[in-house]
């Protein structure tokens, strides 16, 4: 940074680095398993999400300060905070649990007080599906949390309060003040034009094209398509000259995984593959033009499941 080179000693960096989440839950759970065995008092309720916890304590077994110096006793680098129930209401995280006059507990959708509830507007330059997965993601923990029925209701309101504010209210302003004037161009005599959108050069150009009377589109994705050869997942190859086919598997590009078989051919390696043994005793051909993509599979845990699919 700014020049300089910085080593870290402790604990795993937290961006960039896919590794860093699983070793700190591995590390976590770990830690909570040495620590129920041989703690004397442990909470019977005790559930963790990454680094927050929501546990049911008995306050006559151990005291809660005690409880908490004792796991900060254990890791120089770890450190509980704590905080408890008010008013017989705790949140944690968008869960705020509630404990009734029965002493059962009861579940809201918590919002902290600094919550502005802003989404992208609709006519913000933004994929659809990223409007929408903000309002996907309301209603999906709208079904799923155990909601009485009158803060079902209230959740629904607001969501659709939300979506007819946030979503519609610049498209209806502009409506309204396009409707509030006469004035009116006669003619549209405008040209479009079709770019691929890049941010750092495409932003600019919405003026200098609307100058000269051309209206810019952008699309979306500017990358090329890749090629099937160069996809992983499951393949076939057919016989140039009989009716056999061989389906495989590969998590590399199927056009590497092809050229092993030909080369075990030439290098008397027939054991190694069954198409190379299929063209040794027939005297057949190999040709990169019987190569086809069957399944497009990027996930290699799903490449047993695919083949043995497409075999049967």
């Amino acid at each position: 940074y700014n020049g300089e080179y910085f080593q870290q000693h402790e604990e795993t960096a937290m961006g960039g680095n896919s590794l860093s989440p699983f070793l700190a839950n591995f590390f976590m759970s770990k830690f909570e398993t040495e620590v129920k065995d041989k703690f004397e008092y442990f909470p019977r309720v005790w559930f963790r999400y990454v680094d927050d916890i929501f546990a049911v304590f008995d306050t006559k077994a151990i005291s809660l300060d005690n409880f908490v110096a004792k796991l900060n006793n254990r890791f120089p680098t770890i450190k509980f905070t704590y905080e408890v129930e008010h008013n017989e209401q705790l949140p944690f995280l968008d869960v705020f649990v509630i404990r009734n006059s029965e002493n059962k507990l009861e579940f809201d959708v918590y919002r902290k007080e600094t919550a502005t509830l802003r989404y992208i507007l609709n006519d913000s330059h933004h994929p659809f599906q990223h409007k929408m997965a903000s309002f996907n993601f309301l209603i999906h923990r709208l079904l799923n949390f155990p909601l009485s029925k009158e803060r079902f209701e209230h959740e629904k309101q607001l969501i659709k309060n939300i979506a007819k504010n946030k979503l519609i209210r610049k498209h209806k302003f502009k409506r309204t003040l396009y409707n509030s004037t006469t004035f009116r161009r006669d003619t549209d005599n405008s040209k479009f034009a079709l770019l691929p959108y890049e941010p750092k050069f495409t932003r600019g150009l919405y003026t200098i094209f609307k100058d000269i009377n051309i209206n810019l589109t952008l699309l979306g994705n500017p990358k090329d398509k890749i090629d099937n050869n160069e996809k992983s997942g499951i393949y076939e190859i057919s016989c140039k000259d009989c009716d056999q086919k061989y389906i495989g598997q590969t998590k590399r590009s199927i056009l590497t995984r092809f050229k092993e078989h030909p080369a075990h051919l030439k290098y008397s390696r027939t054991e190694k593959s069954c198409v190379a043994q299929h063209a040794f005793d027939n005297n057949h051909r190999i040709y990169i033009n019987i190569l086809k993509l069957i399944r497009n599979v990027t996930n290699s845990r799903e490449l047993d499941a695919f083949e043995s699919l497409e075999n049967h």
